[in-house]
């Protein structure tokens, strides 16, 4: 925005008196913004009621016009401890007999105890911490490695530029001061030499590998370090080791023994843990593990734990208790078809693990039952049969599998019947959910507006948060008072719930419904056609008159489908109204679909505020420039006259 320095001949308030002139024409942008604010507040009002109106259609009212929510029906079971039932829409009403001859159940193999007295080794990789005098072949057999000799010898070049040689002399095993008894003691001796530190052992994929760290950039840029001779027959090693030359290099240089070296270790059956090695205990390399054409080879690796997980990807469920040092293995699913058989090439292997003649199997079998005579087998102990669902929890009477006789057998009643209980709350939950939306609406509709307008922004900027929130409140009052799409909803749906509705009754004859004649009925005519369920609890109004819903959905509960959702021949009225309110929100070019204002129209209008808002502010723009170049052409004239005035009173004094 351009400065502007005005009245500095005149001493006027130029911006003021600019500001005054073009009043009149501020007043006009101010309220065209009035009116686009309305306009926004009344897009707002008719968003959030139209998600009101939608949900409602697409919730409570599509259960009402629902077949299906006057089809369902509820099943009962003499005993819930042996036989649970549910019912589906199309279960026949009525009673039926259920016996349970047999529970499904899955496969399960118990294994016997590996946790004894038993002697076993194993051979495990050393560590730094192995003694020499300990470490082994892979048999198991000593290396005799006490009383060899490691020698090292360090090469480097000293301060005056000579090269300089060291060596020392290890015994391995021993207690004599040049002894060391593992390869952590041999770390610290060299750690402690100046001339070997940054010489260190360590162990790298079973093998024994030193490793030279003394590489380091000199003054030069260049790559200094130490050279290390060792010799160790015994362990395998022998050859130079040399620094690193790279600085960038990420690794230090490295030698490595031939020797593969192992530990000997002793233990028990009752040390096993899950971390035990197969091959530890007497299972060999190669051996293989089969369930149901699924096969697992064991490798020098194997591990308890390792051999549980790979049993588990078999199709089968797999553990191992510690505690007790036994396998359990369960089918994953129930029925005869999942059963399984655990086999391996090594029976040994089987009687080592527990798994082979000691342990203790449950074969998998199918559920058997008979309902109202008939006999039926399945996998599992839930059926689906004539739209009831069973699912037998124990058995009636004493099954002998072998001979097929089914003797001392209590049936179970199971009772099919409407659940009216359920269509009584389908009901009462539309209901509650129409008259909350038109009480919405009617107090949309009859609002009263107040004389409160929208703020202009120099009106804002003078009040609190809080005294505009206020404000606005009053501001928005009144917005949809009498709108004219309200009013057609509201009668539309009026109209439908008060209809009444044809019904053929199971005699075949005809009869008229309507809401009220089922007890649902309308209170006073302040309450704007607000529905209430003659004898409901919850209605504090009608809850002393008797309940003729609860009573007609007893006595008849066939006929509400056709008077709430319809028959091929006549909607119903749910349907109608449903239909209703989907006419409503159709597109057309006033709205967009599932939208029951005219969304476009509203859309466009405030466009063409926002349009003319820019034709004002444009208008207003030019009007103040067009005054400020007149004021400022005045100064300028001012300026000029009083240049003139001094001028001549210049002249007059030199007279």
């Amino acid at each position: 925005m351009a400065i502007r320095m005005t009245g500095l001949i005149s001493g006027m308030d130029t911006e003021g008196m600019v500001k005054e002139l073009v009043q009149a024409s501020s007043t006009k942008v101010n309220k065209v913004k009035a009116e686009q604010q309305k306009l926004e507040w009344k897009q707002e009002a008719w968003q959030d009621l139209n998600t009101k109106i939608y949900n409602f259609y697409k919730g409570e009212l599509f259960n009402f016009k629902s077949a299906g929510t006057y089809q369902t029906k509820k099943a009962t079971s003499s005993d819930d401890n042996k036989v649970k039932v549910s019912a589906g829409a199309n279960a026949p009403s009525g009673s039926h007999t259920v016996s349970v001859k047999q529970l499904a159940s899955s496969a399960y193999l118990t294994g016997a105890s590996i946790k004894s007295d038993k002697a076993y080794v194993s051979y495990s990789d050393i560590t730094t911490a192995t003694n020499f005098a300990d470490m082994t072949d892979a048999d198991g057999n000593s290396l005799s490695l006490e009383g060899k000799t490691i020698s090292i010898s360090s090469s480097y070049e000293n301060e005056d530029g000579q090269q300089v040689a060291e060596t020392i002399e290890f015994t391995l095993g021993g207690s004599e001061a040049n002894s060391v008894a593992n390869l952590d003691e041999l770390n610290s001796k060299l750690a402690a030499d100046e001339n070997f530190k940054g010489l260190k052992a360590s162990m790298v994929d079973g093998k024994i590998t030193f490793t030279n760290s003394t590489g380091k950039e000199n003054e030069d840029f260049e790559m200094d370090g130490k050279t290390f001779d060792i010799s160790a027959d015994a362990l395998g090693m022998s050859g130079e080791l040399g620094f690193k030359t790279d600085k960038n290099a990420d690794k230090h240089p490295t030698l490595e023994s031939t020797l593969d070296a192992n530990f000997k270790k002793e233990f028990t059956g009752s040390d096993i843990t899950k971390s035990t090695k197969l091959t530890d205990i007497g299972i060999k390399v190669g051996t293989t593990f089969s369930i149901n054409g699924k096969d697992f080879v064991v490798d020098d690796k194997t591990t308890i734990a390792s051999f549980t997980e790979e049993l588990s990807k078999m199709g089968v469920g797999a553990s191992f208790d510690a505690n007790h040092g036994r396998f359990y293995i369960n089918s994953s699913k129930s029925g005869e078809a999942n059963n399984f058989e655990l086999t391996s090439s090594d029976n040994d292997a089987l009687e080592i693990l527990g798994l082979g003649s000691g342990a203790t199997k449950v074969n998998a079998q199918d559920a058997i039952i008979e309902y109202n005579g008939v006999e039926y087998t399945g996998e599992s102990n839930t059926f689906e049969i004539n739209g009831l669902t069973i699912t037998a929890a124990s058995v009636t009477g004493k099954y002998d599998k072998a001979t097929g006789t089914f003797t001392d057998d209590a049936p179970i009643s199971i009772s099919v019947a409407q659940d009216t209980d359920k269509m009584y709350d389908s009901i009462k939950k539309f209901v509650n959910k129409y008259n909350e939306l038109i009480e919405e609406m009617n107090k949309l509709y009859d609002e009263k507006t107040t004389d409160y307008e929208p703020l202009s922004d120099e009106e804002r900027s003078q009040l609190s948060e809080t005294q505009i929130e206020k404000w606005e409140e009053k501001a928005k009052q009144g917005l949809l008072r009498r709108d004219s799409t309200i009013d057609k909803l509201l009668s539309n749906m009026r109209n439908i719930l008060n209809k009444s509705v044809e019904v053929t009754m199971a005699d075949g004859s005809k009869q008229n419904f309507t809401l009220a004649s089922l007890g649902i009925v309308t209170g006073n005519y302040t309450e704007d056609g607000k529905l209430h369920i003659l004898g409901d609890e919850d209605d504090t109004t009608y809850s002393s008159e008797t309940n003729k819903l609860k009573a007609a959905l007893e006595a008849n509960p066939e006929i509400f489908q056709q008077v709430f959702a319809g028959t091929g021949d006549a909607n119903g009225i749910g349907e109608q109204l449903y239909d209703s309110l989907a006419n409503s929100m159709k597109r057309t070019s006033t709205s967009r679909s599932l939208t029951f204002y005219d969304d476009i129209t509203m859309e466009e209008q405030m466009k063409d505020y926002e349009d003319e808002v820019d034709k004002w502010e444009d208008k207003l723009k030019a009007m103040e420039d067009k005054y400020y170049d007149q004021f400022a052409a005045m100064e300028s004239a001012m300026a000029a006259l009083q240049q003139q005035q001094s001028y001549i009173a210049g002249l007059m004094g030199g007279m």
